[in-house]
């Protein structure tokens, strides 16, 4: 049966580390942005379109570790992380990002998978 409430803490926990690390917390977001050639100023406003689809793509993310955490196949959660994380890498090089942005975004990537199994250790 899928713990659903640590499915939703994963993906809590998941979107919360995007904010440390995109934010301004780290000093990151300056050069990731410069790196992903969008402007480095914040926007007036959040992003809402993006930040949903953030939130669906680690829902989705969450679903699959939360599957394999029923059946004790965590190797699948692992395969489907790196999957994630070599997509993010794919895409990062065909849109021409620096290597920092690229790194920061697989980062994120393999963190957040991280996070999700966490999530399922813990609760």
């Amino acid at each position: 049966m899928i713990n659903w409430v640590a499915m939703g803490a994963g993906v809590v926990a998941a979107f919360l580390l995007g904010f440390v690390i995109y934010g301004p917390f780290l000093g990151l977001q300056r050069r990731w942005a410069e790196g992903t050639r969008i402007n480095p100023d914040p926007p007036a406003t959040m992003p809402v379109g993006p930040m949903l689809a953030q939130i669906v793509s680690l829902a989705f993310l969450a679903l699959v570790i939360a599957m394999t955490e029923t059946t004790g196949a965590l190797g699948v959660a692992m395969v489907a992380i790196l999957a994630v994380a070599t997509q993010t890498a794919s895409v990062g090089a065909w849109a021409q990002k620096s290597g920092f942005a690229m790194a920061v975004d697989v980062g994120y990537a393999l963190l957040s998978g991280v996070v999700m199994i966490l999530a399922h250790a813990a609760l």
